[in-house]
């Protein structure tokens, strides 16, 4: 499962009290106090240093504007009555002009330019600007001690003036105020003025328009009657001739004759008598009609020409009206035209209306814009605010203080205290190392020289900074009843949290118990346990690597059991990887290892001829004889072929058809079992090594992969090592006691890779081999972090580890995701070395 996931759960299942929130901030309590101060100090001296700043306020109400001429807001394109009207007078307020007139007015740049903040250059500016010409910043400088604050839901607004001077800041605000009344008033009266102007020409302008467009409709009229003729019916749509009785009782006249024309003119020729009569009625009738046109022609002419007569005064130029042609489109002429003026006229007498208003009531529009409240001298300044501004810092600093604490807290994941180790982690803490700053300035020795692990006041006075001997040999699991000792792996998260140190102040503290303790430097990329108990030569310093090349650099042909154990030449075989058969021979009989790739993977037994052991194979078939899997005259002739052709008698039954591989399996293991547990109780004898491959039967398959590394390794403990032990031993290092003795990591040449198997196999065996001579063996690891992949293997080869965690230093993840990967690998963590603590033992309950 993800280790962060886990974390989290563990940080949600518990609950948070009260009371850990009062241990945080007594945790922190200086930095809320430190800070607290540094708020309310800073506050202090800004408030009491400060100058005073006074703000005077006038009021005024602005009004929705009410002219008389409201009617001409269309007209004359203005409209006061904007949604935005108040917020326009807001930004009018603020304008830059109206800053500009009331600094001239009340010469403020001169003031400016005393002011302690100006500097030289912008002094010599103002003294060399003029009334007109007042800087930027000088203006920037006004309107930012300006403030403009509506009053919701009224027409009031209130002008704020800031200044160190009380008397200014009123004089200023009331200068501000009348200055933007008289201004909105020339304003007003000046848009007055204009459209009394704009009226005017408007009307001059109409009155030309009706004129002319009087003058078009007369002219029209005379051009059409100009070019009378009877036929032409669309003349008759004029209103002077629709209107005339003489003209449509003509025309009804002329229309009943040419009707009888028409009608007779089917019956008779043209030159019948009544034909000619109507026909002279008819010419009569159009002469008169003709005569009546003409008559009202004239009198057109005369309108025409007293119009033009009275236009002539006004118009320098006349445009000629364009002769019409006769078609039906005459009288659609006119009536536009006849439309265009009766509207020239209806405007004319809209704006003669007006400018009879504007010019009665011109001066009796009131102001919309006037002052409520003038400013005040203000008595007390409105900055700085002291109780207030001391107030607040006190709050603040409290506030922010705490809350900086609780920060500090969220972002601190490390462990610092034995109950964080236990809330977090959920272990056990087996001692603690106080805090002691002179440890880093002065790098004392663990051990120093002439001091024993059993008494001495120059050692107890130095060693007191590191005891961990608390609780540590009552929480190990030593009491139990065991051959060998035990082996404890001392890991941490991280470099720098004084690993070693703990590991070599804890095999003191379990030497002074009278415990004999060794202790192994498996760091290999960092050794320092040598540094610490004073060995010379440094990283030269010869041990754990120097045993395992010296291992490996043995020759194994043929040699005697008093040099080498049984275990011996079997681990060697298997550190090799050799293939081959190993035969070793006693007083009594010969035995023979058949190993591939450093695998058993059989065993022959052979008597000597001049004694009277029974043979060996007759353990198999009396195996299988017992269990009835063969029977003797079967045995019996399986063994005359072996000792003829000297093929396995496994493979002689599988071949004669008697048993079959599944049956041979199990009492060849059987076998196998008891010749090895015969073989490692030997104690002298002889052997010799013949690498090479060996006959494997592969057709019968008469030999299984049968795993016996774990018997192999049960019963190599028991019987011992020689060879092994003899040259790991005497790399061990006794540190001025009997009892208390080191490893040192050593150098090598490069034979044995450090994070192979190799290593870790000849490791697991020197464990072994320590754990006989040894109660307690304390194995110095890589940091887990760092080399997560060397610390996996070290895992299963302990019975325990024992973790260093330094207060401060590694943040709970990583510490978490250490420990449960520890877990993981089903290895037990005896507990927690909190070092560097600033927490006192009675903590840790």
């Amino acid at each position: 499962m993800n280790p962060e996931y886990l974390l989290q759960q563990a940080a949600h299942s518990r609950q948070v009290h009260l009371i850990d929130c009062f241990n945080i901030i007594r945790k922190h309590k200086w930095v809320v106090i430190i800070f607290f101060l540094v708020v309310v100090s800073a506050v202090t001296a800004v408030t009491f240093s400060a100058t005073p700043v006074y703000k005077a306020t006038a009021q005024i109400i602005i009004e929705r504007r009410s002219l008389f001429t409201s009617g001409m807001v269309n007209v004359a394109n203005m409209d006061p009555y904007d949604q935005n009207y108040h917020q326009t007078q807001y930004n009018l307020l603020m304008s830059r002009s109206l800053a500009r007139r009331v600094i001239e007015d009340l010469d403020l740049a001169e003031g400016f330019a005393a002011l302690p903040n100006t500097s030289s250059h912008e002094s010599a500016d103002i003294s060399g600007s003029s009334e007109t010409q007042i800087p930027s910043y000088i203006v920037n400088w006004y309107l930012s001690n300006l403030e403009i604050v509506p009053l919701p839901g009224t027409h009031l607004l209130d002008i704020n003036y800031l200044n160190s001077s009380p008397e200014m800041a009123a004089r200023i605000v009331n200068a501000h105020a009348h200055a933007f009344i008289e201004r909105n008033a020339q304003r007003q009266r000046l848009v007055s003025f204009r459209t009394l102007d704009w009226l005017k020409t408007q009307l001059l302008a109409q009155k030309m328009k009706v004129g002319t467009s009087q003058q078009a409709i007369y002219e029209y009229k005379y051009q059409q009657l100009k070019s009378f003729s009877p036929g032409d019916e669309s003349i008759f749509s004029l209103p002077e001739l629709m209107e005339s009785y003489v003209i449509q009782d003509l025309r009804r006249r002329l229309s009943e004759f040419q009707a009888l024309r028409l009608e007779m003119s089917t019956k008779y020729g043209p030159k019948y008598p009544k034909i000619v009569e109507v026909d002279a009625n008819i010419r009569r009738l159009e002469q008169k009609l003709t005569d009546e046109v003409y008559r009202i022609r004239d009198s057109i002419k005369m309108e025409l020409d007293r119009i033009v007569a009275l236009e002539e005064t006004a118009r320098k130029n006349q445009h000629s009206l364009q002769q019409m042609s006769a078609s039906p489109e005459k009288a659609i002429n006119y009536n536009l035209l006849h439309l265009e003026a009766e509207n020239d006229q209806t405007m004319y007498d809209i704006l003669l209306k007006h400018l009879k208003e504007i010019s009665l009531t011109g001066d009796m529009e009131r102001d919309n814009i006037r002052i409520v409240d003038e400013a005040e001298l203000p008595l007390f300044p409105t900055k700085p605010r002291v109780f207030l501004n001391i107030s607040l810092a006190v709050i603040l600093g409290l506030t922010f203080g705490t809350g900086l604490a609780f920060f500090l807290e969220y972002m601190d994941k490390t462990v610092k205290t034995p109950k964080d180790i236990m809330q977090h982690l959920g272990l056990s803490v087996l001692g603690m190392v106080p805090y002691d700053r002179s440890l880093k300035r002065n790098k004392m020795l663990a051990l120093p020289p002439g001091d024993s692990c059993g008494s001495g006041n120059s050692f107890k006075d130095s060693y007191y900074k590191y005891d961990v001997s608390y609780g540590l040999i009552a929480k190990l699991p030593l009491m139990q009843s065991r051959a060998s000792g035990q082996v404890f792996l001392v890991e941490s998260t991280i470099a720098g949290e004084g690993k070693s140190t703990v590991l070599a102040k804890s095999a003191i503290s379990l030497a002074k118990g009278v415990l004999r303790v060794i202790m192994v430097d498996a760091d290999l990329q960092r050794p320092s346990l040598h540094y610490l108990f004073g060995l010379e030569n440094g990283r030269g310093e010869s041990g754990l690597i120097n045993a395992m090349e010296g291992i490996l650099s043995q020759g194994l042909k043929k040699g005697s059991l008093h040099e080498y154990s049984i275990d011996d030449l079997f681990s060697l075989i298997a550190l090799k990887k050799q293939s081959g058969q190993l035969v070793i021979t006693n007083d009594t009989q010969s035995m023979s290892a058949i190993f591939e790739n450093g695998r058993l993977f059989h065993m022959q037994n052979q008597v000597i001829s001049n004694t009277n052991q029974p043979p060996s194979t007759n353990r198999l078939g009396s195996i299988l004889i017992r269990e009835g899997i063969i029977t003797e005259s079967q045995l019996k002739d399986a063994l005359e072929r072996n000792q003829r052709t000297g093929q396995p008698l496994g493979y002689i039954l599988i071949n004669a058809g008697y048993i079959n591989q599944s049956q041979l399996q199990r009492p060849l293991k059987l076998q196998i079992e008891e010749r090895l547990q015969k073989l490692f109780s030997w104690k002298q004898g002889t052997f010799a090594f013949k690498p090479g491959r060996v006959e494997t039967y592969e057709d019968k398959r008469i030999y299984f992969e049968e795993d016996y590394v774990p018997l192999i390794n049960r019963l190599g403990a028991l019987a011992g090592s020689r060879l092994i032990e003899k040259e790991v031993l005497s790399y061990a290092k006794s540190v001025h006691e009997s009892n208390l003795t080191l490893l040192p990591a050593g150098t090598g040449g490069g034979n044995v890779k450090l994070d192979g198997p190799l290593y870790y196999t000849l490791l697991s065996k020197f464990l072994t081999i320590l754990k006989q001579h040894y109660d307690v063996v304390l194995v110095d690891g890589p940091p887990f972090q760092e080399a997560a992949s060397s610390v996996t293997p070290l895992l299963p080869l302990v019975d325990g580890v024992i973790f260093v965690i330094k207060a401060g230093k590694a943040s709970i993840e990583s510490i978490h995701r250490a420990t449960t990967h520890i877990k993981s690998v089903n290895s037990n963590i005896i507990g927690v070395v909190l070092n560097q603590t600033k927490t006192g033992y009675n903590d840790l309950s």
